[in-house]
């Protein structure tokens, strides 16, 4: 099993903009997240075109492989 935290922003340009991190932490709150994409939006921290502008939404993602063989 694994697990993979992607954070989703709009673009001023009107793309979107996905940033993934592997193995977050199983405490990680929704408001610890939120606080962490805005600050990255308010450091620019990311080379895109325009500059990230808003949240649209971050999950947990889990992912479970089944051997078959």
């Amino acid at each position: 099993m694994s697990t993979k935290l992607t954070m989703s922003f709009k673009c001023a340009e009107g793309s979107n903009f996905y940033c993934n991190l592997d193995d977050p932490l199983d405490e990680l709150t929704a408001e610890q997240v939120g606080t962490v994409m805005d600050d990255m939006i308010a450091a620019d921290a990311f080379d895109v075109k325009g500059g990230l502008r808003e949240k649209a939404s971050a999950e947990i993602i889990i992912t479970t492989k089944k051997k078959l063989f």
